[in-house]
């Protein structure tokens, strides 16, 4: 029998009747079956002119066009099926790349509801109180409608809308500033992490809201609480007299307090988990303070001693453990203040209370700062301000005096 001879060069019928059709090129051979001869010369003319025209920087392996690039991020690859869309992404990226303004490509997908678990695992210093705080604006505020965005795709105009959309569901200025600032935060952080370039909530400018001023009880209605709320009335006085927070009040434990040098040390504080689960923690600025103890305050305190450990709570519950908090403020608090009248009185305005009586009595502001535990001179001036516009009037007759004598 003569030798059949192949007249179509890369292409042959196989045993069961299937055409076969082979590509060389520099990677290798390449083959494909196909029912009809046609489309088996189909896809070898075309695979060939894609050859013939592929650009540097795109080569054909395992029958996918891959484009490499060097980035500042290392060589990044990606797989193609067709010719064009490779050519497409490899001149974009490379655009992108001479603008500075590169993303990886296996992020750019990313979605801002991916990436919060990511920034998440960074936040150690965070506790797990300010955490369950974020996880609640991110539910309630952020997610709904930006969750689903692309990191590398939100817009400042995304952004901008967004906050239009709250005020118009009557979310409070307070609340938006916060979710704002939470947001700006994580994208930030997308920033560090390389999702993205810039961080598109830089310069969104909020209407100014007039801060609050911090309220305070007086001198009387001190007393006048301490009264009603019967067994624990010595709690009330010793918050105002000291100006402690009320988690750090209840965290104290005997051996914190030294009635011989009589010194109080602030060490710890109650704090809640992301689950709202309680336990010790440090300070809210995470420093230890020592604060004087006076005579008042020793008073107060020397009952509180009597058949205690060094690790037994100063205030305690029915049960002899640390008092709750929530339990002092609904059975006591809440209800001495509603009968006395007193509004919207809330526990921390005890603490106001002994920061504006030390103003009135010309405290230094160096010594309010450390005995608040405040981060800052600023924060206290921030927070006390208005106390200081009462003495205005006899600091400038004072000063009229000195001159004028």
């Amino acid at each position: 029998m003569p030798k059949r001879i192949n007249r179509l060069p890369g292409i042959k019928q196989l045993s069961t009747g299937k055409w076969q059709a082979r590509v060389y090129h520099e990677r290798g051979e390449e083959s494909r079956n196909f029912s009809r001869q046609d489309d088996a010369k189909l896809w070898q003319r075309n695979l060939k002119s894609d050859l013939d025209r592929c650009p540097s920087g795109i080569t054909r392996s395992k029958r996918e066009w891959v484009v490499t690039l060097l980035t500042p991020t290392g060589v990044v690859s990606k797989e193609f099926a067709d010719l064009d869309p490779a050519i497409s992404w490899k001149g974009e990226a490379e655009k992108q790349l001479k603008l500075g303004t590169w993303i990886d490509p296996e992020e750019a997908t990313l979605t801002l509801s991916e990436y919060v678990p990511k920034w998440k695992k960074n936040k150690v210093e965070v506790s797990g109180k300010t955490l369950a705080t974020y996880n609640s604006q991110l539910r309630v505020h952020i997610l709904p409608t930006l969750g689903g965005y692309s990191v590398t795709h939100i817009r400042n105009a995304d952004i901008r809308g967004w906050i239009g959309d709250l005020a118009d569901e009557g979310v409070g200025a307070t609340t938006i500033k916060q979710s704002l600032r939470l947001l700006n935060q994580i994208l930030d952080s997308a920033v560090t992490d390389g999702y993205i370039v810039s961080n598109p909530s830089v310069g969104i400018k909020l209407p100014k809201q007039a801060k609050a001023k911090a309220k305070a009880f007086t001198a009387d209605q001190v007393d006048a609480l301490a009264r009603e709320c019967g067994k624990y009335g010595n709690l009330v006085h010793f918050l105002a007299l000291t100006g402690l927070r009320i988690s750090e009040a209840l965290a104290l434990q005997v051996r914190d307090i030294d009635l011989v040098s009589k010194k109080l040390s602030v060490v710890r504080s109650w704090t809640s988990d992301e689950t709202g689960k309680k336990h010790l923690g440090a300070t809210k600025t995470r420093e230890t303070r020592v604060i004087p103890v006076s005579p008042e305050v020793e008073k107060i305190l020397e009952p509180l001693f009597l058949a205690k450990g060094l690790e037994d709570f100063i205030f305690t519950g029915s049960g002899g453990t640390a008092l709750d908090y929530g339990h002092f403020r609904r059975t006591y608090f809440a209800p001495a203040v509603e009968r006395l009248g007193l509004g919207d009185g809330t526990i921390h305005w005890l603490r106001h209370t002994c920061a504006s009586m030390m103003i009135r009595i010309g405290a230094p502001i160096t010594t309010i700062t450390y005995i608040l535990g405040h981060s800052s001179i600023k924060m206290t001036l921030d927070t006390y301000a208005h106390y200081y516009e009462d003495d205005s009037a006899e600091w400038m007759d004072r000063l009229s005096g000195h001159l004028m004598h």
